[in-house]
């Protein structure tokens, strides 16, 4: 019996196998932890992360953004080469003593206008009448010798010699009293041209040597305007076209070209020009500046509000517009002409959908939604600079640029511009700039300014603009209120930008770079 239960099988023979059967499910576990954790991690290249996915799809439902835009059309302006330069005048001559002698008589004083001879002063004569009295007596005796040696030759008494030497000596005697009658004329002063007699210093009893400069005589009629034009114009401009002379005094006169140099400055490489303008009146002085405007030709072009210009891409200056599928076109200009009221631009189609308002918060290639501006919106500077953010430094408008000016019976759509006005404006067309509208930086929300941009339609597009990149500002009605500040503060913050919640120049251009940046 005690054999039998020692040969079976005992309890710890029976429970051996147990841990292989725990040592292989744990490794089929593991196996299986290690393949879902490389399905989790493989995922992430074929499945877009959910805000990725989000923004995808933010950016496919963005509403267009609103712009202004008008429909401009090219005009007929009558193109210029425009410079400045001194009036000189026509002849300015001196006048001078004949003679040395004591001066006995002055009949002018300076400043006089005289007629060519009239007389300004006297020399006294001193021994010259003597001289005269004695040529004439020797004329006399001379005259008597030679008639009677000519009747004793007659009757053959008097040789041909002797005839021939009386009259040599009376031919002499002639010229003596030419001479001295010559000397005694000279000794009054006379007028050399027609003019006013601008500089002259001679008084009684002061003796003046022969030749000697009295004073100076300037004719004023007609002036000249000496100009020097830029030789990429000079072949523009041909002797005896007319020209527009503004004077700096204000008054306006036509002139035309009389003289234009075959060489040009080795200083400045401009070409000096003459310009002959009637002065009949003599009313305009010699020596003060002007301003040349000489026609050229004509060039379509737009009258524009310097607000309305953007920079495109690679910098180069033009305008926004919007085609015909209302999406956003650039269109690179030529300033022909600047003035205080706008800008002449050339380089544009005839006709052509100008964004007024917005421009700089779109574009090229973004489609837009366009609310139809009136014309006169893109000839005058916006109530709001506020709406444009800054894109550009001012840009000067340099010397030797062509100017212009609508061509008569053109259509006036544009407003009355200044007269006289050569280098853009009122001023010498030398010192004007074309400035584009740029925010004024305001962190004050007291301040006047910041409470006006409430009250402005630059809010309703920050809002639009706030909106499509995902910020919500509230209700869209141009209010400056709680909302508009929360999402302003969010775009701050995610842009790193002072968190002030209001609208700055740096918010603008922020909003600006992104919204260029997500539509590209």
């Amino acid at each position: 019996m005690n054999m039998h239960e020692n040969t079976g099988p005992s309890p710890v023979a029976e429970s051996a196998p147990a841990p292989k059967e725990r040592k292989s499910r744990a490794g089929w576990l593991a196996a299986l932890f290690v393949l879902a954790l490389v399905a989790w991690m493989g995922s992430g290249y074929y499945y877009p992360d959910q805000n990725q996915a989000v923004e995808a799809t933010k950016s496919k439902t963005r509403e267009p953004f609103t712009v202004e835009a008008f429909a401009s059309r090219a005009e007929p302006v009558v193109e210029f080469v425009a410079a400045e330069g001194q009036v000189l005048p026509d002849r300015t001559t001196p006048v001078r003593a004949k003679v040395g002698g004591t001066v006995e008589t002055i009949a002018v004083k300076k400043g006089d206008f005289l007629e060519e001879g009239a007389l300004i002063a006297k020399i006294a004569l001193a021994d010259r009448e003597a001289q005269r009295m004695q040529a004439e007596a020797e004329l006399a005796r001379r005259q008597g010798e030679f008639d009677r040696v000519s009747g004793l030759a007659e009757r053959g008494y008097a040789t041909a010699a002797q005839v021939e030497e009386a009259q040599a000596e009376l031919a002499k005697a002639e010229a003596s009293l030419a001479v001295i009658a010559q000397t005694t004329g000279d000794t009054e002063i006379r007028a050399p041209i027609t003019g006013t007699l601008d500089r002259f210093d001679l008084d009684l009893g002061e003796f003046v040597a022969a030749s000697a400069e009295v004073g100076v005589q300037i004719d004023n009629d007609p002036l000249t305007v000496d100009v020097e034009i830029a030789q990429q114009n000079v072949a523009r401009v041909r002797t005896g076209q007319p020209a527009s002379v503004t004077f700096i005094t204000g008054e306006t006169r036509q002139g035309t070209v009389r003289y234009i140099a075959a060489n040009a400055s080795s200083a400045t490489r401009t070409f000096p020009v003459e310009i002959t303008v009637s002065n009949p009146d003599r009313d305009i002085p010699a020596g003060i500046s002007a301003q040349v405007r000489i026609p050229v030709g004509e060039v379509p072009a737009h009258f524009l509000s310097a607000a309305v210009l953007a920079l495109g891409s690679d910098g180069t200056l033009g305008v926004k517009a919007v085609d015909a599928e209302n999406k956003v076109t650039f269109h690179p200009i030529e300033l022909v002409r600047a003035e205080t009221t706008g800008l002449w631009v050339a380089g544009l189609p005839e006709s052509l959908r100008i964004i007024t308002v917005g421009q700089g918060f779109v574009s090229e290639g973004e489609d837009v939604r366009v609310i139809e501006a009136k014309p006169d919106d893109a000839r005058r500077e916006p109530s709001n600079p506020a709406i444009t953010p800054p894109e550009a430094e001012p840009m000067a408008v340099g010397d030797g640029m062509l100017d212009n000016e609508p061509t008569a019976g053109a259509p006036k759509t544009s407003p009355a511009r200044t007269t006289g006005s050569v280098r853009a404006s009122a001023s010498p067309l030398t010192s004007k700039t074309v400035e584009t509208a740029a925010l004024t930086e305001s962190s004050d929300s007291n301040s006047p300014r910041a409470r006006s941009l409430g009250e402005e339609p630059s809010i309703q597009l920050l809002q639009q603009r706030l909106r499509a990149l995902g910020y919500e500002p509230g209700p869209i009605d141009g209010l400056l209120g709680d909302s508009t500040r929360e999402a302003i503060k969010k775009f701050q913050r995610d842009n790193g930008l002072a968190v002030t919640g209001e609208v700055t120049a740096k918010l603008a251009s922020a909003l600006f770079a992104t919204a260029t940046a997500g539509a590209r």
